[in-house]
């Protein structure tokens, strides 16, 4: 085998750990290690040197470690020496695949019902310490490449892996198909339990990644969800169905009821247009108007029914007829209907010549105070006459029932109690 004076790593980058082929190196030699990688110097079953990234030159005089590997060996007049050179390669592994070789069994947190459960994915591994990577990891197997990690952790990932999994998918009460969207929160969780299996051995895991999270379309358990899911979409439209019928009955009643008031404002408003009618003549308008629609109605009715009503109305009409008649007589006879006293107060008809109403006892015609030096009228709270310019004494008020004075400030005469009129 020949002896080697330039000493660099010529093996593909998948591999982990390679074994330089050579084993005799001259005194001298050049060392050339990569960015991302370690050399190790082993030498009957010991780590003798770690070199980091850069180019040595392997003298005694730098590294005295040399003297203990010199022999006799010579090359062109130059001592040489033997021992076990090792590249480590630090860089970052990616698509290392993973996936759950069996579905994992979880209780759906909704609907109570056992689903299984597959997954998938990837993730990224380095080598972080090579001295340590290569005692535990690589040994007596001279190398590593990246089959070998996912062949030592694939077990130790899927415990794991399938514990975090079925634990995280019960424990967010929801159902397990919208936590299997979720697959970024649970790989965070995942990168960090499972760096601890990795650091054991030199390594780090730098990325890990949840391809999918599924139930497989032909599960049993996952098609009886899929019909309670349908079951429970069904009772939920009914249901707002229901309630957006009934929205519309309580939208059309109240409208209805809104027109109804609408209608009986109108025809209150008509009733008192026609009850206006009385005003204008003083002889009730308004009673002989409605007899007079009442007339109208009755005479369009057939058979007995009409026939005694045309009878009744027959009588209040000539009844309503003599009353006009003796109206019309006494106009004629060259007088005219006496006009009727209404209640200042309460607007009720007052017979003729009566001083008091008869419904509230109120004076039909109140005295104007009058000026005891020239007899003017006064108006009310005048405190000289406007004639003569006298002053006024207080009024004494009299109870307009008994005719006692009443002191000032009594609503009700103390004798007869009488309401007095304060207006007055």
């Amino acid at each position: 085998m020949p002896i080697l004076s330039i000493i660099k790593n010529n093996t593909m980058g998948n591999m982990l750990c390679s074994k330089v082929p050579a084993e005799d190196f001259n005194i001298g030699s050049q060392l050339i290690v990569a960015e991302y990688e370690e050399a190790l110097f082993m030498k009957d079953g010991i780590i003798e040197e770690v070199f980091q990234p850069g180019k040595y030159t392997l003298t005694t005089e730098n590294y005295p470690f040399l003297t203990k590997l010199t022999s006799r060996l010579l090359t062109g007049g130059v001592s040489a020496y033997n021992c076990k050179v090792y590249y480590i390669n630090k860089s970052h592994h990616l698509e290392l695949k993973w996936g759950t070789g069996t579905p994992v069994r979880v209780i759906d947190p909704t609907w109570g019902i056992e689903v299984h459960v597959k997954a998938r994915g990837a993730y990224t591994a380095a080598v972080k310490d090579g001295k340590k990577f290569f005692l535990k990891m690589v040994g007596a197997n001279v190398a590593a490449n990246e089959n070998d990690i996912v062949k030592n952790f694939r077990t130790a990932f899927i415990q794991h892996i399938t514990d975090s999994l079925a634990e995280y998918l019960t424990s967010q009460e929801q159902e397990v198909l919208v936590v299997c969207n979720r697959k970024k929160a649970l790989a965070d969780d995942m990168l960090v339990t499972l760096n601890s299996i990795l650091d054991e051995y030199g390594m780090e895991l730098i990325n890990f990644y949840i391809e999918s999270i599924e139930i497989p379309e032909d599960d049993e358990c996952m098609q009886r969800i899929r019909e309670l899911r349908i079951l429970r979409q069904e009772k939920i439209f009914d249901r707002e169905q229901t309630m957006a019928d009934e929205r519309v009955k309580f939208n059309i009643r109240r409208e209805s009821a809104q027109t109804d008031r609408y209608e009986s404002g109108q025809w209150a408003s008509a009733d008192y247009e026609r009850m206006a009618i009385r005003d204008q003549d003083g002889n009730n308008g308004w009673a002989r108007q409605e007899a007079a629609e009442i007339m109208k109605t009755t005479a369009g009715n057939e058979g007995m029914g009409g026939a005694f009503a045309s009878a009744a109305m027959g009588i209040g009409v000539g009844a309503h007829m003599g009353g006009m008649m003796n109206q019309m007589y006494d106009q004629q006879a060259g007088g005219s209907a006496a006009p009727k006293t209404i209640c200042p107060k309460c607007n009720a008809v007052v017979a003729p010549g009566m001083k008091f109403c008869g419904s509230c006892g109120s004076p039909i015609e109140v005295a104007k105070p009058k000026c005891p030096e020239c007899g003017a009228e006064l108006m009310p709270g005048m405190k000289f006459c406007g004639n003569c310019g006298k002053p006024i004494a207080p009024q004494k008020r009299i109870c307009p029932t008994c005719g006692k004075e009443v002191p000032e400030g009594m609503k009700f005469c103390g004798d007869c109690g009488t309401k007095i009129d304060t207006e007055n």
